[in-house]
């Protein structure tokens, strides 16, 4: 039996952080390592960084992998949330995991849907008056006011920004890789901030104060038991909640990659407008294409065997997301950006896999990630064929370095003008 390939040092947390996105890949190859090799991470610990889409099946086997106590403290106080579904596994896990996919019912999606649309449109005026648009920042506030509403969540318009803001803290905070990072504290903070002000309404709409939707996130969560019959407790209950519309904000990066996708591939905004289904296409290449989570924690749930080399129970396990998705053996000529791959894609759980692998029910995979394809398409519909705009000079650079990757600029528009026909 082989082994196991070594990147070697007593800890390469900086190196990852240094590399980002890119680490996985450049060690694999640096190495000569195709699927499995061994690094030190997070204070010295020995992980296995796996990759490929034998890897993701691995990975998301309840079995024989279990992703419970694995998340760096930091990224959970910050980012999750303490006690967050995140964190579970086993009938915990499943139990809670049900109760956010309760919420994935063809009404509420459409009524997700037409929320977009909506706003979007409605948004149109606001931005014809605007010098320059950030797209970055634009959207991470419009979608606040989608995730919330769809929600059921109480969020006056002067605390929208407010709101955007800390969730926009919250999620950077993933660059900390659960280090002691300059940002940490402020990110704590915007966490407890948005945490009492949930926590106030889970607590008043069951005490019959305030009246959310039946169905929404605000009133199921408010209203839920679990499988021993106990209501939850309120503040892991607002953490949920959060749970519930924080991924829809984070697509905030999605769609700044998206209209750069566009600008750089123009006959894109022609397929969007004259094929029904090329914004569906459109909004898949985006997610697999560009950086959005490089890699997720887990351990081995028993000693188990992956590409011929025994692991041992409580063994790290490192799934490298970014880089499975830009192998050429998961997906032909994975550097090029040509959405029209999806157009006979099987629907494989274990290869397009930003948002997590897997069972929706009982894995880890985002509950949210059929709502990120919904508000995709119609933001990309809208961008395409509702508004005309000029994208002035600006640095367009993807930095894959950074933790979370972003487009050093934002992604900048102006000239916003509401797209009609006149003839």
């Amino acid at each position: 039996m082989s082994t196991i390939k070594k990147h070697k040092g007593l800890d390469n947390t900086l190196k990852v952080m240094k590399e980002g996105y890119l680490y996985t890949t450049n060690q694999r190859r640096r190495l000569g390592a195709e699927n499995i090799f061994e690094t030190r991470v997070l204070g010295g610990k020995r992980a296995l960084v796996i990759s490929g889409k034998k890897a993701a099946e691995l990975f998301y086997d309840n079995d024989k992998t279990e992703r419970s106590g694995t998340l760096p403290k930091r990224l959970v106080n910050t980012l999750f949330g303490k006690g967050a579904i995140h964190t579970t596994t086993g009938k915990k896990h499943i139990d809670r995991k049900a109760l956010f996919m309760s919420l994935m019912t063809e009404g509420n999606l459409k009524h997700l849907r037409e929320l977009t649309r909506n706003h979007w449109y409605m948004n149109t005026h606001r931005m014809e008056q605007m010098d320059q648009i950030n797209i970055y920042r634009e959207s991470i506030i419009l979608l606040t006011k989608v995730g919330t509403k769809w929600a059921g969540v109480q969020a006056p318009e002067e605390k929208i920004e407010e709101i955007a803001t800390d969730m926009d803290i919250m999620i950077d905070s993933f660059r900390g890789l659960g280090t002691a990072f300059k940002g940490y504290k402020e990110s704590v903070a915007a966490r407890r901030r948005v945490e009492d002000w949930l926590e106030d309404q889970i607590i008043q709409t069951r005490k019959g104060k305030i009246f959310p939707p039946e169905g929404t996130a605000l009133y199921e969560f408010a209203h839920w038991e679990d499988y021993k019959g106990n209501p939850m407790d309120s503040r892991l209950c607002a953490i949920d909640l959060m749970n519930t519309f924080r991924p829809l904000i984070a697509i905030n990066r999605f769609v700044s990659f998206g209209l750069l996708a566009m600008h750089e591939h123009p006959i894109s905004k022609e397929k969007i407008n004259n094929d029904p289904d090329y914004a569906y296409m459109f909004s898949q290449e985006v997610r697999r294409f560009y950086p959005f989570v490089p890699f997720l924690p887990g351990k081995a749930k028993t000693d188990i065997q992956f590409e011929g080399h025994d692991i041992e129970k409580d063994t790290m396990l490192v799934l490298d997301i970014y880089g499975t998705m830009h192998r050429d053996d998961v997906f032909e000529n994975a550097d090029e950006f040509h959405p029209e791959r999806f157009l006979d894609w099987d629907g494989s759980p274990f290869d397009l896999i930003p948002q997590g692998g897997g069972d929706y029910y009982t894995n880890h995979r985002c509950a949210g990630e059929w709502m990120t394809i919904i508000i995709m398409e119609e933001t990309m519909k809208y961008f395409a064929g509702k508004i005309t705009y000029d994208v002035p000079e600006q640095d367009l650079t993807v930095d894959l370095n950074s933790i979370p990757g972003y487009i050093k600029s934002g992604f900048i528009i102006e000239n916003v003008a509401e797209k009609v026909d006149r003839k």
